[in-house]
């Protein structure tokens, strides 16, 4: 029997955190005699029973066998029904050899829901050095007390070994290459602004962190050398990379970037500022613009209001006002882009007259040439916003939406996120109901 292995439980919504996490593996020289298994789940057809049937089967073939899950809040009721049907298969089998652990922005703002789920231990945060640290202790069977970012639950007291410090990305691969898995590359991570409605900041740090040029430009030409056709990046705002304090511009970074990754991938295929990275509206400028222009295909700039009330605006702690949307849309499409536009609807606290400002400026904006790409409000845990109610998207906005979707000026799914929302925060708040006094107001997360 061979001694240790993990296995990555994929998604289609993870398969980029996989990536990161299964390149710090490969980096690290303690797991290099540990075998790294890929497991497809999906819990909405019988795939989902083939998956713990596999799951079984690899623990039969190692000493020590960690299945690492790794989820957002809209995905937890699933993941839920999956790891509670595993738990119960490993029970019912006697599989006494497989330890359980969660990672991600679901784990990570709500531990113990994770924890009461089935999981044996969640990785709080970035996981680049909390997983092979913790891996490190499970396959000698030694205490992970002190590895640092974990939690989990002793005699049903709530453990948590605290937050270690922020990564320096360029010190960490951008994706696997041993195993081939592909991520557009992290350049960016943390954020200043700690929107209410946000995870970032409260998972990742308010201070802004940047992968270097020559890092970035090794990574393109690794991808190049996959079969990648196209190179897009993960950041919180694309044109803040390279800012000292992520809140300004510094066009002289975001061009040696741009130019040196151009040099790999050719300007037909390049993207920054558009998916999956947005802009803020303040850093649309003139010369950040003609950046993206000289060096990228981009034929779209996404950018982020999330709502044309300037009450809402300051109440989410955006940091910027309609009218700074307003400029920056017109700024976009003067040189060519089209202008998507996110906005959320439903959001804790909005009034009429916060609605009517939103369709106002939807209008304008639409009227200009513009594009609405639409979302409805979802408390995601760990965030201020996490006990606000889930949104829902009134009827003269609904007519709105409909009707910009008929003229191609809406994309999005704040349908199905609203019924998401709701189901999902009533989970949520079952769990919570049910649990235990000293563990209801437990929080690990917190802006550094």
């Amino acid at each position: 029997m061979a001694k240790n292995a993990f296995a990555f439980v994929e998604y289609s919504y993870n398969r980029y955190s996989i990536a990161v996490l299964t390149g710090a593996l490969e980096a690290d020289e303690r797991m290099h005699n540990v075998d790294i298994h890929f497991l497809r789940s999906n819990p909405k057809n019988e795939r989902d029973a083939r998956f713990i049937q596999v799951a079984l089967e690899l623990a039969r073939r190692y000493d020590n066998l960690v299945l690492g899950f790794s989820f957002h809040t809209p995905n937890v009721i699933p993941m839920a029904q999956t790891i509670g049907e595993l738990r119960q298969r490993l029970e019912q089998t006697r599989t006494d050899n497989v330890t359980l652990i969660a990672g991600g922005p679901h784990p990570s703002g709500d531990p113990v829901g994770t924890l009461e789920m089935g999981i044996d231990i969640v990785v709080v945060g970035e996981g680049e050095v909390a997983l092979p640290n913790l891996l490190e202790k499970l396959y000698s069977q030694q205490s992970y007390a002190n590895v640092q970012g974990v939690s989990y639950l002793e005699n049903s007291k709530y453990k948590y070994t605290g937050k270690p410090r922020p990564i320096d990305l360029t010190h960490y691969p951008a994706f696997a290459v041993k195993h081939k898995r592909y991520s557009p590359i992290k350049i960016g991570r943390g954020c200043p602004w700690a929107c209410k409605f946000c995870q970032t900041p409260f998972l990742m740090g308010g201070k802004m962190r940047y992968r270097s040029v020559e890092s970035t430009v090794k990574y393109a030409k690794l991808a190049r050398d996959f079969g990648i056709r196209d190179l897009r990046f993960i950041t919180p705002v694309s044109f803040a990379y390279g800012s000292p304090d992520g809140r300004t511009t510094n066009p002289e970074a975001v061009e040696e970037l741009l130019e040196g990754v151009s040099s790999v991938f050719g300007r037909d295929h390049l993207f920054f500022g558009s998916f999956p990275s947005e802009v803020r509206p303040e850093s649309v400028t003139p010369e950040m613009l003609a950046l993206v222009k000289k060096y990228c295909a981009n034929d779209n700039i996404i950018i982020g209001a999330q709502s044309g009330s300037d009450t809402m605006l300051e109440t989410i702690h955006r940091g910027h006002t309609a009218q700074d949307v307003m400029n920056a849309v017109k700024l976009i499409l003067e040189f060519g882009f089209t202008a998507n536009v996110d906005f959320i609807f439903g959001m804790p606290g909005e009034t009429r007259d916060d609605i009517d400002a939103s369709l106002d400026f939807m209008k304008r904006l639409t009227d200009m040439g513009a594009r609405v790409h639409s979302h409805t409000f979802m408390p995601l845990v760990g965030t201020p916003l996490s006990s606000g109610k889930p949104g829902i998207v009134d009827e003269k906005t609904k007519g709105m939406l409909e009707l910009l979707r008929s003229r191609g000026l809406e994309y999005g799914h704040w349908k199905q996120q609203e019924t998401i929302a709701e189901t999902t925060t009533n989970f949520v708040s079952q769990q919570t109901r049910k649990r235990q006094v000293e563990l209801k107001t437990i929080k690990p997360l917190h802006r550094q």
